[in-house]
């Protein structure tokens, strides 16, 4: 019997830009999630940044560790990936939840009470939530490897707990396509066609006597997405680091289900979830709304009955006596028709307090609807596809030009190394000083403010929590 169903989000396409507001996410605890101060104070975090920024950090330890990658602003840079369950999981270990007071708008849960964790003190997190987190952080080390984690955090302030992290994607080899050279070295090319009918030159590739591309293997340091999930069974990885979780943490004590094997689920992303909650609570408001203005009506014609039958017997005057009916039977329809009326006030209330909430939900969800990068995306990666085997083709071209130049840019280095080392000699001479020792840090200080300039100044609303 399990406690729970197993969750692992993974998201592997975060750039540069991407990198300042992750870290001020993660940090200051800004974006889409419903965030509850009083509970921030006891996350917990396994992995911190020592730089001033997320952006800093990552570009340090690419530094530090001599890593080779494109820089280039299409670059993955980073991979996260979320650890949970459901609520019903946690409650199994231990812990309390409260009503937050909102309700599901969609899935299996629709019209429930969404309840958040109870907590007001460390003693509220029972130890074998924080074991299961702990044992998350043990899996994720193992499978990516500990010193390429750059920041992992467990939240228990939002409405469910989870471990959140993000990691470089690093690899120790890399397959690079081989290319037909002249006599002199240099790439030929050939001539060949894009799918809109356009004639371009582009590098001949080399191949096998079966007519197969030729690759050559690589080895170094490198941040390669593509190969790092290739290596881990390329359409299949994410399949398989199911398994492998499934595997080590039900090995350590926890029931979780896996899930239907080969289930091709498509997960929404956090900004799809909000956008159907808001509909469906829309909808739902739609509905209410309807209910009480037939209600309304109802009253309404009520009263003009009993008003209309007022002023043609005067049954409600209780100042006349009337022959064949009671007095407290008059006054019994007197205090009705009253409560009718309050009845009208009341409903004449609630419907332009859900009036108000209607219009604000509709300027929300116009909002989100209008967003046209969320409802172009799978045109504009279509599109993108198509071109992408043509562009491969010129990176290869590139790559064999930026190799010759990365030849030519460490000879110049080494003469420029020499002519900077005489330079500082004649400077320290010439002011008695140790000029020279200071180099690094000037260099590096105004490195960091240009790109710090550069990221700090972005947009902070994009969502970057990773669907849960």
């Amino acid at each position: 019997m399990y406690d729970g169903k197993q969750v692992v989000r993974v998201e592997n396409t975060y750039k540069s830009k991407d990198l300042y507001n992750i870290g001020v996410e993660m940090k200051e605890r800004k974006g889409t999630g419903n965030y509850e101060e009083t509970r921030t104070e006891y996350n917990i975090t396994y992995v911190s940044i020592t730089e001033r920024n997320l952006y800093q950090e990552v570009k340090s330890k690419l530094k530090e560790r001599e890593i080779e990658y494109p820089h280039k602003d299409r670059t993955n840079m980073l991979n996260g990936m979320v650890f949970t369950s459901g609520n019903e999981f946690f409650e199994t270990l231990g812990m309390k939840f409260k009503d937050s007071g909102r309700t599901y708008q969609t899935g299996n849960k629709k019209g429930k009470s969404i309840l958040i964790p109870d907590i007001n003190s460390k003693d509220d997190i029972p130890q074998k939530v924080i074991d299961y987190f702990d044992y998350c952080m043990e899996f994720l080390k193992s499978e990516v490897g500990e010193e390429n984690i750059i920041l992992a955090q467990a939240h228990f302030d939002e409405d469910t707990p989870h471990l959140q992290a993000y990691f470089l994607p690093i690899v120790k080899e890399v397959r690079r396509k081989c290319f037909v050279k002249d006599d002199k070295g240099n790439v030929i090319k050939e001539k060949s066609v894009t799918k809109d009918g356009k004639e371009i030159l582009t590098p001949k590739l080399f191949r096998d006597k079966d007519n197969k591309i030729v690759y050559k293997i690589v080895k170094g340091n490198f941040l390669n997405n593509d190969q790092f999930w290739k290596q881990r069974g390329g359409q299949h990885s994410f399949a398989k680091l199911q398994d492998n979780f499934n595997k080590f943490i039900n090995e350590k004590g926890f029931k979780l289900d896996r899930g239907k094997v080969g289930a091709k689920v498509e997960h929404k992303t956090k900004l799809e979830w909000e956008i159907e909650e808001k509909e469906n609570q829309l909808n739902s408001l739609n509905k209410e709304i309807d209910y009480s203005e037939n209600v309304l009506k109802s009253n309404k014609d009520t009263i003009k009955e009993i008003t209309d039958y007022k002023s043609t017997t005067e049954v409600l005057s209780p100042k006349k006596k009337l022959i064949g009916y009671k007095e407290a039977d008059v006054e019994n329809v007197i205090d009705y028709s009253k409560q009718l009326e309050k009845i009208n006030v009341i409903n004449t209330n609630e419907i332009k307090k859900k009036d108000n909430q209607i219009t604000k939900l509709k300027s929300e969800n116009d909002s989100l609807k209008d967003n046209d990068e969320f409802l172009k995306r799978n045109e504009i990666i279509k599109e993108q596809a198509s071109t992408i085997e043509d562009l491969e083709e010129q990176i290869g071209e590139k790559d064999n030009v930026i190799e010759r130049l990365q030849n030519t840019i460490t000879n110049l280095k080494k003469t420029l190394e020499k002519w900077k080392n005489k330079f500082f000699e004649v400077i320290d001479k010439i002011l008695g000083k140790q000029l020279s020792k200071y180099e690094d840090d000037y260099l590096d200080y105004a490195d960091d403010f240009i790109n710090d300039r550069k990221y700090k100044d972005k947009d902070k609303s994009n969502d970057f929590e990773i669907g849960m």
